[in-house]
């Protein structure tokens, strides 16, 4: 009776009494092709970037060593394969778990496969990328997948150098640096030292700016500059000992420029004890253009507008 294989490492089974004086062998290989399967490491170096239809193949051989069955693979090759590179893990019955490196030179990717290729099943390793894949063994429709996709942990407690692309939910304490791109919900205290880029609404309970700048404006400082703002929006209550407007806008009518526009204003309150109409104007007749509300002067009469082009006035004199 001929020996059986297992499936996933592909180790022979002697069957009952073959292999007489030779099993020793058979058995010494096994032993080197678990040896491989638990701890091995090995650099495949690919020849060719492959296609989708003729990719590279990675062996899990029946009965011997082979690259395919080793828990650590790593991807080279002598020069740029000018592709990405396609590899294809046999046979594709065998469920198999590995740590995969891509070290391709030329910046090239590496999609890896087990069954019939098919893109919704495949996994394309970033180059200079480390990934814990799992190959299914689905036969024809077998897939490859990362381990850690969802990975959940309670705490991780360690220095964390490089780029973390995706959502972190919960507490971070310690630094961060680098560049954060994303939404921040919670509290962040500490130093915040960079640059702030909100593209949406940012909510702030307070902000102490001490001697740093705002439009490269010296702000909180012992000695704060003064300086013009290219916006300032406030959904609430904005409070300012004096504002100087100097061919800026208000409601979109320009205000305090050598040339103001005219235009119309909610509500106008002054909390002094005058309103200046700065230049005299003489309605032509009563029937003059005008609208409701508007008021005119000249050295003798006060011009009041009624309703559209209804003029009254009221005879001014000395006192």
């Amino acid at each position: 009776m001929p020996s059986t294989y297992t499936v996933n490492l592909g180790i022979e089974k002697i069957a009952t009494g073959e292999q007489a004086g030779t099993w020793g062998a058979t058995t010494n290989t096994n032993f080197d092709m678990i040896d491989q399967a638990v701890n091995g490491v090995a650099q495949v170096q690919l020849a060719s970037a492959g296609t989708s239809g003729s990719p590279n193949v990675l062996d899990i051989t029946n009965g011997s060593v082979s690259d395919g069955r080793n828990k650590f693979l790593e991807f080279t090759d002598s020069s740029d394969l000018g592709a990405t590179a396609y590899v294809q893990l046999t046979p594709n019955d065998a469920e198999k778990i590995a740590f995969v490196r891509n070290s391709l030179s030329g910046g090239q990717s590496l999609i890896l496969f087990q069954g019939t290729y098919n893109a919704s099943n495949d996994f394309e390793l970033a180059n200079g990328k480390d990934a814990v894949l799992k190959f299914n063994g689905g036969g024809a429709s077998a897939t490859v997948t990362q381990v850690f996709a969802d990975l959940v942990v309670d705490n991780i407690t360690a220095p964390l150098t490089g780029n973390v692309t995706g959502n972190v939910t919960g507490d971070v304490t310690g630094n961060v640096t680098g560049n954060l791109t994303g939404n921040v919900t919670g509290d962040v205290a500490g130093a915040l030292v960079g640059d702030v880029t909100s593209t949406g609404s940012s909510s702030f309970s307070s902000i102490d700016v001490n001697g740093g700048t705002i439009d490269s404006t010296a702000i909180g400082g012992t000695s704060a500059s003064t300086a013009t703002f290219t916006d300032v929006t406030s959904t609430g209550t904005l409070t300012a000992s004096s504002v100087d407007i100097n061919g800026g806008d208000i409601d979109g009518t320009n205000i305090g420029a050598t040339t103001p526009d005219s235009g119309t204003f909610t509500t106008l309150i002054t909390t002094g004890n005058k309103l200046s109409i700065q230049t005299s104007q003489t309605p032509a007749s009563s029937s003059a253009s005008g609208s409701a509300g508007d008021i005119a002067w000249d050295s003798s009469y006060l011009y009041v507008c009624v309703a559209t082009n209804s003029w009254k006035r009221i005879a001014l004199s000395t006192f």
